[in-house]
């Protein structure tokens, strides 16, 4: 089999603030609600259980299912495919977020605290997909959309 080397992938991350207009009022009283029902449990948990096993479940991506649901409806299956590889690859850059802030809380600012969690989950998520796209191109090439 062929390996077609002059297509060049585009798997270069971007961004489409436009897109916002396209949201349907529907979809936003959606997405707040499941993101509300989802608070409320965590906080029903929280009171039953301890405050630290009920926010574990606030790392929960609220309105995560919701999205990718009306994503799959209106863009397909792999848009959708693609939108929870970002969200699992950006969840688990928040660890570093969590781990920066964790260690350096009692002893920084907490406005550099802040700007230095920041900065390693931007740096981690990138680094992440980067290795997504090194080892997974198709997962990330637009064009197969």
């Amino acid at each position: 089999m062929a390996v077609d080397h002059t297509a060049a992938r585009d798997v270069t991350p971007s961004l489409h603030p436009e897109e916002l207009r396209q949201i349907r009022s529907r979809e936003l009283i959606v997405r707040f609600c499941l993101g509300a029902a989802v608070s409320v449990m965590a906080g029903i948990i929280a009171n039953a259980v301890g405050v630290r096993f009920g926010g574990l479940f606030l790392a929960f991506p609220a309105i995560l299912p919701a999205s990718l649901t009306m994503v799959q409806e209106r863009e397909g299956t792999r848009r959708a495919d693609r939108d929870a590889i970002g969200a699992v690859l950006g969840a688990s850059a928040l660890v570093v977020f969590a781990v920066v802030a964790e260690s350096t809380f009692t002893r920084l600012n907490p406005g550099v605290v802040l700007i230095t969690s920041l900065a390693g989950w931007i740096v981690a998520a990138g680094m992440l997909y980067g290795l997504l796209a090194l080892l997974r191109p198709d997962d990330c090439d637009k064009r197969k959309d």
